[in-house]
């Protein structure tokens, strides 16, 4: 181990320190072994009193936000770790170095939006007057946490420690880290599952920086359930949605409350229940009002305000981390109606144009060495318009207090211009500054804008960083605003908004909106997620790594208004097309083969409202095992993936399946065949039938409805492979099949 002892003019100091790089040299279940590296960054400095003080928070993305005590750089990471036992944490390093003479900040806290951090004073605790390192250990591990099959814990580095007595300030340039396993003890929130499903492995492998391993290997990772939570007077209301989702391949469960369920606890306890018998269960769409369905309550913040959450029914186990990704549907039945069919609309068939690329920053001049990555709000937003510019969306309006050049016009901005770019159509609005329960102070824009807003079909995704934006349960709030929002009696307004039930921290959930601007973005093409709840809940785990005791009030206080299994358009829609067979003429089990061009999509079977089953496409194709049927309804088809318009499409089944015969002798005559060019029915004064033309897979190739006097109907065939192909004419109750060649 090497120490280097630099002594320091505080007042002409032009060091360097150091930021994040974890690297996993070993893991496995009896440890895991890491390495921290830092890279050099520049002393950044804060007056206070007339003295200069190192201030971290202006150079380091998280600090240490415990107040009066030194504000020191802080790096966390999130570790699958073993179902039992307890984690010790060790490290050593190889360099440090010591800087003499040195003023260190401390730190403001974890200060609510409600106020300007600038005007909050330095105030020094009574670590200052103690002659001793802070902290005293530079690695902690958090308490373990549970997410859904996953057993997982942070662990917080600070590789940096200050004896405010000696004005000494050590920093470790590169600590191995260990991590050591003790099954034999037990720990906090152990886990009973035997081992990991691959669809959680798949989900949150992001999250985690060491490997997960699983067992077994599905063919492919499906969608989970959903749960919908209601009372009886909204279940007409919701009935076309639950179809859809049906229909789309999304099991969809409906609880409707009644005398024995009535508290927050006891809808808990339910959900807890149901999620033991489903695992599969991925989210709950809470529909009614707190006065209906009520949000969970955990009491009195230090502010005076009712900690209110919703994100409390996905947490089944005993931390912070959501099995289950919640939204809710807030108003009454005439305002969940006007949601639905929003929701339908932006899911079954979005108003076409370039709207869904546009987006929305609206951001106050405040927070500058302050918010995460040491921003001021407007400069947090700037950085997202960038990402989501070079992403491909059309235009990012900026309208932040002050007069900050690029996009942004002079002066602040009022709802006089945040209006028009709204009703103009935008896809994303991103908030970042001071709020309360019907307004973003920043541009006055609030209830009364949206409730005349002129949208019809283009639903922003709003993410408010504010005070107060989500406080439901004493009224109503502007995140309700946007979903209940009409014009001219149909949607005008949101399809989700994402609102604090409280005051909310300054920068915690600023990290949550960057990390949701990555998912969006696709900045990690092996971290892909969709849906509306997967994308918020995912940004917000990524805060709880960053900010493990300060990010949790967060976590549970900022509400997801709308339904979680939307899948977010951040793209021009384009069409799904999805070719497979029009007939079938069996009863029993089979597979049917269904081909698209576009991979990923979705491919989902019902007959009857009643599910048969899903798949998704890969290279071009996916096969669905049909179970043994009871009657002879059409089987709809339904394709569904991100930014594209649905398909539908219908298979027949044929009652009539012994009366198969060939041509021959049924008035239809088929020439030539082979043939390279035209193939010829001639159907003899027959002028209502069908033909089908499919390959040896079953996929069509050609078909038409004949129902017309024609005596001749010709098939080009000059512009599909040379193979062997089956032609079925369907007469009335008759079915009739020829082999046909196509010669090159």
């Amino acid at each position: 181990m090497k120490l280097i002892i630099i002594l320091i003019s505080i007042l002409t100091c032009s060091s360097t320190l150091f930021s994040q790089n974890f690297i996993v040299t070993k893991n496995n279940s009896k440890s895991i072994e890491l390495e921290f590296k830092n890279e050099q960054k520049a002393f950044e400095f804060t007056t206070i009193e007339n003295q200069n003080y190192v201030d971290f928070s202006k150079s380091y993305k998280v600090t240490t936000l415990e107040k009066g005590n030194p504000c020191l750089p802080s790096f966390g990471e999130s570790f699958v770790i073993p179902n039992k036992g307890i984690s010790s944490v060790n490290w050593t390093y190889d360099e440090v170095l010591t800087f003499e003479n040195i003023l260190m900040a401390p730190s403001k806290g974890n200060l609510k939006r409600n106020v300007n951090p600038s005007d909050i004073a330095y105030t020094f605790g009574n670590t200052y007057s103690e002659n001793a390192f802070f902290p005293a250990q530079i690695a902690k591990l958090n308490d373990p946490f549970i997410l859904r099959s996953i057993r997982g814990q942070v662990l917080t580095i600070v590789p940096f420690q200050y004896n405010p007595v000696t004005k000494t300030l050590k920093v470790y340039t590169n600590l191995k880290v260990k991590i050591t396993f003790d099954s034999k003890q037990t720990g906090i929130n152990e886990l009973n599952a035997s081992e990991v499903s691959l669809s959680d492995a798949k989900a949150y492998q992001n999250i985690f920086a060491n490997q997960i391993s699983v067992s077994k290997y599905a063919q492919v990772e499906e969608d989970g359930e959903l749960l919908v939570i209601t009372t009886a007077e909204y279940k007409d209301s919701i009935t076309s949605l639950l179809d859809w989702k049906h229909q789309k391949g999304i099991k969809v469960s409906l609880k409707t409350l009644d005398a024995s369920i009535t508290t927050a606890s006891q809808i808990k306890t339910y959900i807890q229940d149901f999620y033991a018998a489903n695992p599969q269960l991925k989210y709950i769409l809470l529909v009614g009002d707190h006065q209906q369905v009520p949000s969970y309550s955990y009491g009195t913040s230090l502010d005076g305000e009712t900690l209110t959450s919703d994100s409390y029914f996905g947490q089944l186990t005993a931390d912070y981390y959501p099995e289950v990704l919640v939204g809710r549907f807030s108003g009454n039945s005439s305002q969940i109606s006007v949601m639905v069919k929003r929701g339908l609309e932006y899911e079954k068939n979005p108003l076409t144009g370039d709207w869904m690329t546009k987006a929305i920053g609206l951001g106050s001049s405040q927070g500058a060495g302050y918010g995460d990555d040491n921003e001021a709000d407007w400069q947090h937003l700037r950085g997202i318009k960038n990402q989501l510019t070079n992403f491909g969306y059309t235009e990012v309006f900026e309208f932040y207090d002050g007069s900050r050049g690029e996009g942004d016009a002079s002066g602040n901005p009022t709802s006089s211009i945040i209006s028009p770019a709204v009703n103009a159509g935008i896809g994303l609005f991103n908030y970042t500054g001071h709020g309360d329960i019907n307004t973003c102070i920043t541009g006055n824009f609030g209830s009364t804008q949206i409730n005349s807003a002129t949208n019809n079909g283009k639903y922003p995704f709003v993410i408010s960083v504010a005070c107060n934006n989500g406080t439901f349960i004493n009224g109503s709030c502007i995140s309700e605003t946007w979903l209940r929002a009409t014009e001219n009696n149909t949607p005008s307004g949101a399809i989700a908004a994402c609102g604090s039930s409280i005051l909310m921290a300054w920068a915690p959930p600023m990290q949550t909106q960057d990390e949701l601007a990555n998912l969006i973005t696709e900045q990690d093409v092996t971290n892909k997620k969709s849906t509306l709840g997967g994308i918020f809940y995912n940004a917000q785990m990524s805060m709880l790594e960053n900010y493990p005791q300060d990010g949790e009030e967060v976590m549970q206080t900022w509400v997801l208004f709308g339904d979680p299994t939307v899948e977010f358009r951040s793209k021009i829609t384009q069409n799904l097309n999805v070719s497979h067979v029009a007939y079938t003429f069996e009863l029993t089990q089979a597979n049917l083969d269904f081909f698209s061009g576009t991979e990923g999509a979705l491919v989902s079977l019902t007959q009857d409202s009643i599910f048969i089953g899903k798949a998704f496409i890969n290279s071009g194709i996916c096969t669905i095992a049909i179970p043994e049927l009871t009657n002879f309804a059409p089987i709809t088809v339904t394709a569904t993936k991100q930014n594209y318009k649905p398909y539908s499409g219908t298979i027949n089944l044929l009652e009539k399946i012994n009366s198969i015969s060939e041509l021959k002798n049924s008035g239809f005559s088929v020439y030539p065949n082979p043939s390279s060019k035209v193939i010829t029915i001639s159907s003899a004064g027959k002028n209502n039938y069908t033909y089908i033309l499919t390959d040896l897979k079953g996929k069509v190739v050609s078909t038409e409805i004949i129902n017309q006097s024609k005596i001749t109907n010709l098939i080009d065939v000059s512009i599909i492979s040379a193979g062997i192909y089956t032609l079925t004419i369907l007469e009335g109750e008759n079915i009739y099949r020829e082999k046909i060649v196509v010669s090159k």
